[in-house]
């Protein structure tokens, strides 16, 4: 038993010091599909309020879902996971936020909303199948922030924690341990170009209204865990495992046999 007990603690020492440090992770990202324009920022003319969110056509004026390639870049699940077709939500809002210039970028502050990314076909990995509908990931976020060259044609929505709110769930992956969260929604293509009222000055309302091309990003810290397929650091836990079970029903034997 003692014998034992040194190797389990020997085995544990081992995969503790095989473990990275802590880091940002970036766990996942989408991309927009052929079809152009796939997000709609809309102003309340003459206010610091605005909604944005997903547009099902290229010229869409209401909320709608759009279909996305998702990836989930961890080894242990990206090559089951990788630019499958997802169809993508966004809806969100700002109230009372009028925008400010810094330097020769407008900026947006306080969008508060929510997304998600479900499957459209099943997925199997390993002895498991998730069904088409399932989560890949969804999350809420607030105290975000809109900004991009004034004039210019691209632009980007972000987050990231603490002075964002964020949160993470899927069906693959478990998020209970990450410390930090962070987005980033890349805005392509954007139509009319990025502006708010007056053209030139100190804006008076909320950023004006566009459409763009988007595709981006989600980051942790540490990196989540991946529930449908073990990781790397599992599989040596239950390979040492395995191996202690099978030195002590071993030791058994000869001591029967003895």
């Amino acid at each position: 038993m003692k014998k034992l007990m040194i190797l389990a603690g020997v085995a544990a020492t081992a995969l503790t010091a095989s473990a990275p440090a802590a880091a940002v992770t970036t766990f996942a990202n989408f991309s927009a599909l052929a079809g152009g324009n796939n997000i709609r920022w809309e102003r309340t003319a003459g206010t610091g309020n605005a909604s944005f969110y997903t547009i099902a056509t290229n010229t869409g004026s209401t909320a709608a879902s759009r279909a996305v390639n998702f990836s989930f870049l961890q080894s242990s699940i990206a090559g089951f996971v990788t630019n499958v077709n997802a169809i993508w939500t966004l809806n969100g809002t700002v109230s009372n936020t009028v925008a400010v210039v810094n330097g020769a970028n407008l900026v947006q502050n306080n969008l508060t909303g929510s997304f998600s990314f479900v499957s459209t076909q099943a997925i199997t990995i390993g002895a498991r199948t998730f069904a088409a509908g399932s989560n890949l990931l969804s999350g809420t976020f607030t105290q975000s922030t809109l900004s991009g060259a004034r004039g210019g044609n691209s632009g980007g929505i972000s987050g990231s924690t603490p002075s964002s709110t964020i949160t993470y769930t899927s069906d693959f992956m478990n998020f209970g341990q990450t410390v930090n969260r962070n987005f980033a929604v890349n805005l392509t293509s954007i139509v009319p170009v990025f502006q708010a009222n007056p053209v030139a000055g100190v804006p008076t309302s909320a950023i004006n209204s566009f459409r763009a091309v988007a595709g981006g990003s989600f980051s942790t810290d540490p990196a989540p865990i991946v529930t449908a397929v073990p990781e790397p650091g599992t599989w040596a836990m239950m390979i040492a495992g395995m191996g202690l079970v099978g030195f002590a029903r071993r030791r058994r034997q000869i001591t029967v046999a003895a």
